[in-house]
């Protein structure tokens, strides 16, 4: 009886700890990134998060990458928060390009790249 309770435990724990990093694995993917425009009682940058929605689909286009994005609105003067997928990038693709976002965004006020 011992030894068939002794055996089950290691099954049921080998089972556990295989099953929980597999989990912590596949969270620490970062397959999204966010933009958020944010207003401080004037409304949000306007004119950049034009430019934005430029830049993501010039950027697509000029570097034969899929980056899907939907926008979230919330607020009364036009926050949005942009929701990019990035899941089809590698990790040096997802750097460059968030390398670029960053570039693009240097002159703009009020956003934050999560």
């Amino acid at each position: 009886m011992k030894n068939i309770f002794l055996k089950y435990s290691t099954l049921t724990l080998f089972i556990w700890i295989f099953s929980s990093c597999a989990i912590l694995s596949t969270k620490n993917k970062q397959n999204f990134v966010e933009i958020e425009f944010y207003s401080k009682g004037a409304g949000i940058d306007f004119k950049e998060k034009k430019l934005l929605e430029e830049f993501i689909v010039n950027y697509t286009e000029a570097n034969k990458v899929t980056i899907q994005y939907t926008t979230r609105k919330h607020g009364r003067e036009g926050e949005t928060t942009f929701v990019l997928d990035v899941s089809k990038l590698s990790k040096k693709e997802l750097k460059k390009f968030q390398e670029a976002i960053k570039e693009q965004l240097k002159n703009a006020t009020n956003y934050r790249l999560l």
